[in-house]
């Protein structure tokens, strides 16, 4: 049981690093069939398998097998979900010249692939095209690689949806530093480095006679580029405080104690901190051309979606917000409990007109 839930298991077999994730597929597929049997289960009553990210593909294919009415859903949750993005091997072109088609198979066989945002969409039906990324290990993933992009069948967006009993306005402190709060894995895409930099553009002297008030940047996570971010803004003589991972029920506290929510990644399918975070009445600045580009209106872009990897925009938008204090709107639903109803009812109306 978790959390209540009654979850039953299968062993699989899988080499090292990812490497070669179908090697063993036709032992995996008969073990989670035995698995399904075994908690009885009848193959010919499953009217949907949903998979999650693409090495899982071949799971609701091994139903589609036994039962053709089946309706084969593949969930990708980033935008680099076609599937090379795993292993020690993802920048080595043969390795990935014989990957690339054999995932791009399982993908076409998939009855409706499931993205988190038009952004994950995109970057999965442009592969091997990397051009629109600033990425570049995603670029080394796909880079000379002679093939079309995969043709499939369907696709839906999910939006990732966020709890509304625990993730609510609440009272705001007032009358202290302004407050920026980021959460984040320290890695490279996460980009923190931008942040830290934009903030100390805003620290210097000339901007300090526009902007009052003085500014605090708090980070939630851990990781590889944390050295690098506490050695600029010790150099730099920011304020900034730098705190471990917290538990997920621990963070409406923390983005109600925030002014505003900012992490500048520029490769990021979706990003529920960002909503968990108006959720909670603080409004967020994030990069354009990833997933948040579903939930801003056109007339607040400029407001709230700065270009990657630059931090002079990033400290012009946070600028404008400290002086002016818009009010962040959204241009989706937000709250699970609307959205995963709306998809179900979806994907039932799809299956009927698929039979």
């Amino acid at each position: 049981m978790l959390d209540g839930v009654c979850v039953h298991k299968f062993p699989i077999k899988v080499l090292p690093s990812n490497v070669l994730p179908f090697l063993f597929r036709r032992y995996n597929e008969q073990s989670f069939l035995k698995a399904v049997e075994r908690v009885g289960i009848n193959c010919a009553d499953i009217a949907f398998c949903h998979g999650h990210t693409a090495n899982f593909a071949v799971y609701p294919l091994a139903i589609k097998r036994c039962n053709p009415a089946c309706l084969t859903l593949l969930h990708h949750h980033d935008l680099a979900s076609f599937g090379l993005n795993l292993g020690r091997l993802r920048h080595v072109w043969l390795y990935n010249l014989i990957m690339f088609p054999m995932l791009r198979w399982f993908h076409e066989k998939i009855d409706c692939h499931i993205f988190i945002s038009e952004a994950s969409r995109r970057s999965f039906l442009l592969a091997p095209d990397a051009r629109w990324t600033v990425y570049d290990d995603y670029k080394k993933q796909m880079r000379w690689l002679p093939y079309r992009p995969a043709r499939i069948k369907r696709s839906v967006i999910l939006h990732n949806g966020i709890d509304a009993t625990i993730f609510n306005g609440g009272e705001k402190p007032t009358g202290r530093i302004f407050t920026i709060g980021c959460i984040g894995n320290f890695t490279k895409l996460k980009n923190q480095i931008s942040l830290l930099k934009a903030v100390a553009m805003m620290q210097s002297e000339e901007v300090r006679k526009c902007v009052s008030e003085r500014v605090r940047v708090v980070f939630i996570g851990s990781g590889s580029e944390i050295g690098k971010c506490e050695a600029y803004a010790k150099e730099n003589g920011l304020d900034v405080a730098f705190r471990g991972e917290v538990r997920h029920e621990a963070l409406p506290d923390f983005y109600r104690s925030i002014d505003l929510f900012v992490l500048p990644s520029y490769f990021e399918g979706f990003g529920c901190v960002f909503t968990e975070s108006w959720a909670c009445g603080t409004p967020f600045i994030t990069c354009e051309s990833q997933g948040m580009d579903d939930m801003i209106p056109e007339d607040e872009r400029r407001l709230w979606l700065c270009k990657p990897q630059d931090p002079q925009d990033l400290a012009a938008k946070i600028k404008y917000y400290i002086e002016n204090r818009p009010v962040q709107h959204l241009a989706s639903e937000i709250d699970i409990d609307k959205l995963v109803p709306e998809f179900v009812e979806k994907i039932e109306a799809l299956r009927k007109d698929c039979l």
